[in-house]
């Protein structure tokens, strides 16, 4: 009887485990990693290139950067090296000025995946960047053009977010419209940062353009004094 009542007991608890969160719950536990990220990860730096291309010019620019991300500043960059058309050089350029604004804090907070952003609906489970991840539908709750019309796949041991695919709610500029985009997450020391970023995007004046970003290099320095 003693037995029974353990492998009960045991079969019990395995099943409590493997119950699936709610959509609420998991933006939840996706908030409380996004909070640890910011409070252990307080700097680090890598390498971007940003690729341009236009199919109705036939045009192409590329920018490489060097980004340095400090807790209080936010993202800020230094060109390495530039070439191809001016005309797509000046979008690339205002693309990483917004970025470096939408990386400060409290601008930041606002297009984070968190119930404050977006309702959410579980769709199911699948493999993403050799994890089980959990499918959410993203319906933001306001038109801030950072929020994104998509879905996300969540690491279901870490809640991590590992991949964004669908389109910016709001358009970004006269110029580059309202990009469809998929975003690609890489582990770095623990943290989830991204590895690749790839944009189409097509509007009256320049017709359809993609971008792909490409991040490498990642230097992370941790803040040892803060709760793992």
């Amino acid at each position: 009887m003693t037995r029974w009542l353990a492998i009960v007991v045991v079969t019990c608890c395995l099943a409590a485990d493997s119950v699936t969160p709610t959509s609420e719950e998991i933006l939840e536990r996706v908030e409380s990693e996004t909070n640890r990220r910011q409070l252990v990860l307080k700097e680090y730096s890598g390498a971007r290139q940003y690729t341009m291309q236009n199919q109705r010019f036939g045009k192409q620019a590329a920018v490489a950067v060097r980004m340095n991300y400090r807790e209080a500043e936010g993202e800020r960059y230094t060109v390495l090296t530039r070439s191809g058309s001016d005309k797509l050089n000046s979008i690339i350029d205002r693309v990483l000025v917004s970025e470096a604004g939408a990386s400060v804090p409290p601008e930041h907070a606002r297009h984070q995946i968190a119930a404050a952003n977006y309702r959410a609906r579980l769709v199911g489970t699948e493999v993403a960047a050799g994890r089980t991840c959990y499918v959410l539908v993203l319906t933001p709750k306001s038109r801030n053009q950072y929020l994104i019309v998509g879905k996300a796949w969540i690491d279901t041991g870490s809640f991590a977010v590992v991949r964004i695919e669908g389109q910016f709610a709001a358009s970004l500029s006269v110029l580059v419209g309202a990009p469809r985009i998929v975003e690609e997450f890489v582990e770095v020391q623990g943290f989830w940062l991204p590895l690749r970023v790839h944009s189409v995007s097509s509007s009256f004046l320049l017709g359809p353009t993609e971008l792909e970003i490409l991040f490498s290099d990642y230097q992370v320095e941790r803040d040892s004094t803060a709760a793992q």
